[in-house]
């Protein structure tokens, strides 16, 4: 199956569209993943500027069938519309860490936290230690609203592309620091939002919002859980920022213990992948990477429903993916990209699936392979 996965997706590269091509090889040979942000949307600099910024977005789809040794693969350009342009909001805040064995892994020390050091803070510092300022946002002790100049030197990477996981960030979006990580870019949680697009969407692990919202402008009701209520505390002051606040019930819990308890027509999940450090390896395994086991988070989510999503690395292995659909069930994994770059995946199953592309996609396989096999003749 794999050898069959692999040469399907080669066979992208020979497609009529040379920039999707271009875009597609860039891909591949650049390894991009949540550690390389810059890649999510537009910079700072382009979000002040009056002329409209168009983001090129391409989404790949592809099905793995159990017991049936068919892959297909298809892939739609979109374009993106002008984001919204609103002013900078600075307030100032000082670092701190919060600790929550679910995001451990997000706070991997990536060097030294470099402070500004004037001759105020010098002789301020040396007996008071670090001193909040009036516009300085904290929650629980944790602070959740970074600005340019108080953002940890690592993280300018990510603070330099915040319009894209949040386009009313200068409304007073609110992230503690392994929100700044695995927060969905707006975009993509939007795509995925309109994909299970029904009465009642469970956000399992919910994280400071970013699904979450988007699902309420798409769904009637989200139930939105998270263990950490700091992270709960962002989502629902980020919600009232979009409007949608009322329509989303936030729960502290953890979904495992919750589960059993709860029903919707959709689940969602997005679990802590446990940090960077995924990124060194070169496949991302659903069972020993995601903390709680990931194959039994989607194992009890099916137990609600059938029509689960499941948004994982972009290494995650194909074979663990479809097994999760079970024997002679089908499952969509959909390659999720921001300008020619692979972000991540989203796994789709029971009627998430759009059957009648992947109709359009098996017809159009099969025509390739055949003028293929006439060609060989």
């Amino acid at each position: 199956m794999l050898n069959r996965f692999f040469s399907t997706l080669k066979s992208l590269y020979t497609l009529p569209s040379t920039e999707m091509e271009n875009n597609m090889t860039d891909t591949v040979e650049s390894g991009s993943d949540n550690e390389s942000p810059e890649c999510y949307g537009i910079t700072e600099k382009e979000h002040l500027q009056e002329t409209t910024n168009l983001i090129s977005t391409t989404e790949t789809q592809v099905v793995i069938e159990n017991e049936q040794d068919t892959v297909i693969v298809d892939i739609q350009e979109e374009t993106a519309t002008e984001l919204e342009t609103v002013p900078d909001d600075k307030q100032p805040s000082e670092k701190k860490v919060a600790q929550n064995d679910p995001y451990a892994g997000y706070l991997a020390p990536n060097g030294r936290n470099k402070r500004r050091k004037t001759k105020k803070n010098r002789v301020s510092n040396e007996t008071a230690g670090p001193v909040a300022t009036p516009s300085t946002k904290e929650y629980n002790g944790v602070i959740v609203s970074y600005t340019e100049d108080t953002i940890p030197q690592h993280m300018k990477k990510y603070y330099n592309q915040r319009y894209s996981y949040f386009s009313k960030f200068d409304q007073g979006i609110l992230m503690d620091k392994e929100g700044w990580f695995s927060v969905t870019p707006e975009k993509i949680a939007r795509h995925i939002a309109q994909r299970c697009q029904s009465d009642v969407v469970i956000d399992a692990f919910c994280g400071c919002g970013g699904n979450s919202i988007q699902f309420a402008l798409t769904c009637e009701r989200v139930i939105a859980i998270d263990l950490d209520p700091v992270k709960l505390h962002c989502a629902r002051e980020n919600a009232k920022i979009y409007g949608v606040a009322d329509r989303i019930e936030f729960i502290l819990g953890d979904f495992f213990d919750l589960a059993p308890t709860l029903k919707a027509d959709v689940v969602f999940l997005s679990p802590p992948w446990g940090g960077p450090s995924y990124l060194s390896e070169d496949t991302f395994d659903l069972k020993s990477m995601i903390p709680g086991n990931g194959l039994k988070i989607h194992q009890i989510a099916s137990q609600i429903t059938p029509n689960v999503a499941f948004f994982v690395p972009r290494n995650t292995d194909p074979e663990q993916l479809a097994q999760l659909a079970g024997p002679n069930s089908t499952c969509e994994i959909e390659q999720n990209s921001l300008n020619g770059k692979i972000k991540a995946l989203t796994v789709y199953y029971g009627d998430l699936i759009n059957w009648q592309r992947l109709e359009k996609i098996e017809e159009d396989i099969a025509e390739e392979e055949l003028i293929a096999k006439i060609v060989q003749w």
